[in-house]
């Protein structure tokens, strides 16, 4: 709970101390003088307390809770169980030990995010208790989520992200060694909790600090405070739960705290989507390949052929010179710039972190990068349509649709953009050049792409990745468990 924001003074000196919970209303004008209010979200100077900032502490995190109410018995019930944990590993009766919060790491936060993924809900109905249930065929393993082991991470590091990191501050044209190291890109396409990017903060910044005191052997202080340079500035990640992409902001924010400072700022950094399920600029200019209407579990096959055909020929219409500009397919404006900004701006203060959250509210609601994500998730969009010959089935699009959008998205019909928004939310496509524009750079106007496959300029400079541990038989008995135990029977 981020608002723990009262406590009962008169209480401390006596046998008990009551907690309480003040909602911020117009109450607290009201309230008794004998309590002391304070907010995790501003801080509170005579408790020592500063402001965090972050979604962590915001209003938006806990709404239902922030109108909660929760009785002292059940707080310190829930505190307690916290606090504590029962040891039986040795022999006689279990040993009560308390939870050493303050070295918590990204380790242990993988267990944790491992651990939830195994439990499902049991909903009974209305009087039933509610409950968490461990589940074989769970969706830890139906969504190839594991935890890696730190060998294999110090492993992969050493042969992927050291060389990088000694090429770039080694290199004479670089200039400023420090500078250089800033500026690389590391990204984890499925960061889980962020056992893997947390790593490679730790190792980039160990150089950084190196860097910056000239001594071997930086102190724990150097080391802290160019981790959150790095974190801020050089470490990507994303992955398909958003549970993971919580757990995995949190993991960075433990590791870049530095006291005194509120956590930075990491949605532009972080963030939820599909991996493996988005789109390029080459592939948008290419327009609609016709494979995108093979059918697949749930088309009309007559149907599919029948779309199928009509796109081929507005394929060859549009290839033939029936174009209605020659102006770039996607305006991005200074997006890429202002993203790039974003990361290198201060944040030493509430003040600065709302700043960052703000301007990069207002990026992605501009009206360049919600068109050029209209076009991208609508060519998504059409390789999973419901391809039938119902009323949203037939307003499929096809290639002149597709380009119709692309000259003016006001085009789309309501229905039609209606379904791309739900068939985006749903499969989460994820489009790397809109979701890190200061990565991902569209070359300029007449000239040719670095990667002419993707359409783009520049990328990471290190990927890091698990290799996938899935097998690739079904382990038929462990599946149907959860899902239908008469069949794992």
């Amino acid at each position: 709970e981020s608002k723990i924001v009262a406590c009962d003074r008169r209480a401390v000196t006596g046998a008990q101390t009551h907690v309480v919970f003040a909602a911020e209303t117009a109450d607290k004008a009201d309230a008794d003088d004998e309590y002391a209010h304070t907010d995790m979200r501003e801080g509170h100077a005579e408790l020592g307390v500063p402001g965090l900032g972050s979604f962590l502490f915001s209003a938006d995190s806990t709404p239902d809770l922030d109108t909660g109410l929760l009785s002292n018995q059940d707080l310190l019930d829930a505190l307690r169980s916290l606090c504590f944990t029962e040891d039986s590993s040795g022999r006689g009766t279990a040993v009560r030990r308390p939870v050493d919060f303050g070295h918590l790491g990204s380790e242990e936060l993988g267990s944790v995010y491992e651990s939830l993924l195994e439990l499902h809900p049991d909903i009974g109905g209305e009087t039933a208790p509610f409950e968490l249930r461990s589940a074989a065929g769970n969706e830890r393993k139906t969504s190839g989520s594991y935890y890696t082991p730190s060998s294999l991470i110090n492993c992969l590091l050493d042969s992927a992200l050291d060389p990088v990191v000694a090429e770039a501050i080694g290199m004479p044209e670089s200039g400023d060694a420090e500078r250089a190291l800033l500026n690389l890109k590391v990204c984890d396409p499925a960061a889980g909790s962020g056992h893997f990017l947390i790593a490679a903060a730790e190792w980039m910044a160990t150089h950084l600090a190196r860097l910056r005191t000239g001594d071997d052997e930086p102190s724990t202080q150097d080391i802290q405070r160019a981790k959150r340079d790095v974190i801020g500035r050089c470490i990507y990640g994303v992955d398909l739960n958003p549970m993971a992409v919580e757990l995995c902001k949190v993991s960075l924010w433990m590791e870049a705290l530095d006291p005194g400072r509120p956590l930075s700022f990491l949605d532009h950094h972080i963030q939820c989507g599909n991996s493996l399920l988005g789109t390029t600029p080459k592939l948008l200019a290419d327009g609609l390949p016709n494979d995108a209407f093979k059918a697949i579990e749930g088309d009309d096959k007559d149907f599919c052929k029948e779309l199928r055909r009509d796109n081929k020929k507005e394929r060859k219409d549009f290839a033939q010179g029936q174009r209605y500009t020659t102006e770039p397919f996607i305006k991005l404006g200074d997006l890429p710039t202002e993203f790039a900004r974003l990361s290198i701006l201060e944040d030493e203060s509430l003040t600065d972190v709302a700043d960052k959250e703000h301007r990069y509210a207002e990026l992605v609601k501009g009206t360049d990068y919600l068109n050029a994500r209209l076009l991208a998730d609508t060519w998504c969009s059409v390789f999973v349509w419901e391809k039938d010959t119902s009323d949203l089935g037939t307003l499929c699009p096809t290639e002149r649709i597709f380009r119709d959008i692309e000259n003016n998205p006001h085009s789309i019909l309501p229905h039609v953009k209606s379904e791309v928004r739900r068939l985006a939310d749903r499969y989460r496509f994820f489009h790397w050049h809109l979701a890190f524009p200061d990565v991902f750079r569209l070359p300029q106007e007449g000239s040719e792409a670095e990667n002419v496959e993707a359409g783009w300029d520049a990328g990471f400079d290190v990927v890091l990745g698990t290799p996938p541990w899935e097998r690739v038989k079904l382990q038929e008995k462990e599946w149907f468990a959860e899902r239908a135990p008469e069949v794992a029977g």
